[in-house]
């Protein structure tokens, strides 16, 4: 029952702060977005050092790198496939393939099920497609690069919960810490070298009125991205590995939530069905 509380909670969170980047994006470079949220979120997890711990582990800080490092290449594959599009199938193709490689990870390490666990499971990543699958008039087949990056960013993201999963359960927030600094850095030089190479010249829409708003989404979106990396340690520490990713990959779920209330956007049929059959196969996950 925790795991999956857990668990749903870190896609709830996680979309949180794919939809705060997102508003912030509209006028701020999204390399900005991501650098500096990050750098936002690393700030925020060293204040709950005092509450949950920290450990100079080889091992915990080994795995943080490595999270880290995947986490910056996930990222730039991720919006690169999203530039290319379509959204509509690259979002979920993306997020499918965030659950099923650490899923396939946690099966070969021994994760067993009951058939009910196995068929909550495989309801749950319908779901998944379902509530991450925008459809409309317009939608139209990607092209290989397009599905390839965004096969790439889904194997990524996999591959950093792998990552943290294999952190000593004694390490505190070491990994996600590591994981944040990492990330960070990179993404960081990245910024310094696109602000560089544009001799640091201001976007239009980035000089104009009113910008405090979108600081304060980047804010909002490094301290949920981080809060959803907590989130997912503690629900991979108190449980399956295959079940945690599996509820991970519903983090459009918690975009689509805050677009209904802030935005006011309609949530699509298809995906009204995908949020019935999660917290379906979720409930089944818990009693099993």
């Amino acid at each position: 029952m925790l795991t999956v509380l857990l668990g749903f909670a870190t896609s709830l969170v996680y979309g949180f702060a794919d939809f705060f980047g997102a508003i912030a994006s509209r006028r701020i470079r999204p390399v900005t977005v991501t650098a500096v949220s990050g750098a936002i979120g690393l700030v925020f997890l060293i204040t709950l050092v005092p509450i949950f711990g920290f450990s100079f582990d080889s091992d915990a800080l080994t795995w943080g790198v490595w999270a880290g490092a995947w986490s910056a290449v996930a990222m730039s594959c991720l919006y690169a496939s999203l530039a290319l599009g379509p959204i509509s199938i690259v979002s979920p193709l993306s997020a499918v393939i965030s659950a099923i490689v650490p899923a396939a990870f946690g099966l070969y390490l021994g994760d067993t099920f009951s058939p009910w666990g196995y068929l909550a499971l495989a309801l749950l990543l319908v779901a998944v497609v379902l509530v991450g699958f925008v459809p409309g008039a317009d939608v139209r087949l990607p092209t290989p690069q397009a599905l390839l990056l965004g096969a790439a960013a889904g194997a990524g993201i996999g591959a950093v919960l792998i990552c943290l999963d294999q952190a000593p359960v004694t390490s505190g927030l070491t990994p996600v810490i590591m994981l944040r600094a990492v990330s960070a850095s990179l993404l960081g030089l990245f910024l310094i070298a696109v602000l560089v190479r544009e001799r640091g010249k201001v976007r239009a829409s980035e000089s104009k009125t009113g910008m405090h708003r979108f600081w304060l989404a980047v804010a909002a979106a490094g301290l949920f991205d981080s809060s959803a990396n907590v989130f997912f340690l503690l629900a991979s520490r108190t449980g399956s590995l295959t079940v945690v990713s599996v509820l991970t990959a519903l983090y459009p779920l918690g975009t689509i939530i805050l677009a209904r209330i802030i935005l006011k956007e309609k949530i699509a049929r298809t995906q009204q069905v995908g949020i019935a059959l999660a917290l379906a196969a979720s409930a089944i996950l818990a009693i099993t």
